[in-house]
């Protein structure tokens, strides 16, 4: 099974350890699709080569040409493919070496337990899996739901760990959400944008969510953590992450002798217009109280 992820020179301290912990911790072999954003220099991209000696590197340079042609019938998504590498997540990887099945995976998310089918081979029962995240971290505000504006999407969807079906993927939609918000837009909420762009192909393709006690994002509560198969260290995280890695090629060497997880879906929950303005009203609280 090939898996896409990710990487980027800034992140390349934690990027190594987390993959090999998702290599070592899967009972199903799998090849990871290492996609460059553009900052990794040519140690770093040797570094990875010799770190993953099966996995196939896709260096910026090589996906602006493949993807040059394909590109050019979405100007707005394009656009923002230059100077944004999250959108490289939305289209470089599932567009280059394709399968029926796009998995994805960020580079920050470590894995502490064996596990068994969190990626299907083939012919799954449901469109597609997204993880959960501890919040609703999405680009969008009360006027973009439903009725007001275009938008349905999944509860806590975090696009950090996914799978979805190819033919659930619908770049036209994208193209038409780019160019309804614009680029002053996007670059403002960069990574949550994009993520907002997948909640969106999630819940018109009716997508399934991972079981957040298995798979979800990091907690400042180190119990929550030990429980989980896979942490997610978002990027506020990431002190936590440093501390994680330091007792992580135990963790990985003990998943080898514990009990294999089978992993296990749930059913999405919709966040629309009401809880889009109860994050606002809470923001405004929130602000008034630091005030």
């Amino acid at each position: 099974m090939l898996v896409h992820t990710l990487a980027c020179e800034q992140h390349l301290w934690f990027a190594v350890p987390c993959l090999r912990s998702l290599s070592a911790c899967s009972q199903e072999p799998i090849r990871l699709v290492i996609h460059d954003d553009g900052s990794l220099t040519p140690a770093s991209v040797e570094q990875l080569a010799s770190a993953f000696p099966d996995a196939i590197l896709v260096l910026r340079p090589s996906a602006d040409a493949q993807l040059a042609d394909a590109l050019a019938r979405f100007p707005h998504i394009s656009q923002a493919r230059v100077h944004l590498p999250h959108v490289l997540k939305l289209m470089d990887t599932t567009m280059i070496h394709l399968e029926p099945i796009v998995r994805y995976v960020d580079t920050d998310v470590l894995f502490q337990k064996s596990f068994r089918g969190l990626f299907p081979a083939s012919e799954p029962s449901v469109p597609g899996a997204f993880m959960m995240d501890s919040s609703n971290s999405f680009a969008a505000h009360p006027g973009d739901f439903w009725p007001l504006g275009p938008l349905r999407l999944p509860r806590q969807l975090n696009s950090g760990l996914f799978w979805i079906q190819r033919d659930c993927l619908d770049y036209e939609r994208m193209e038409y959400l780019f160019k309804r918000w614009g680029p002053e837009r996007i670059r403002r909420y960069h990574g949550w944008f994009e993520q907002t762009v997948w909640a969106d192909q999630a819940w018109r393709a009716r997508c399934s969510m991972y079981d957040p006690e298995q798979l979800g994002t990091a907690s400042s509560e180190s119990s929550l953590n030990s429980r989980l198969t896979g942490i997610h260290y978002v990027t506020p995280s990431r002190t936590m992450l440093k501390t994680a890695l330091e007792s992580a090629p135990l963790a990985t060497a003990n998943a080898a002798f514990g009990c294999i997880e089978e992993i296990r879906l749930c059913p999405s929950k919709p966040f629309g217009l009401v809880g889009s303005a109860l994050v606002v009203v809470r923001s405004l609280a929130a602000r008034l109280s630091a005030g």
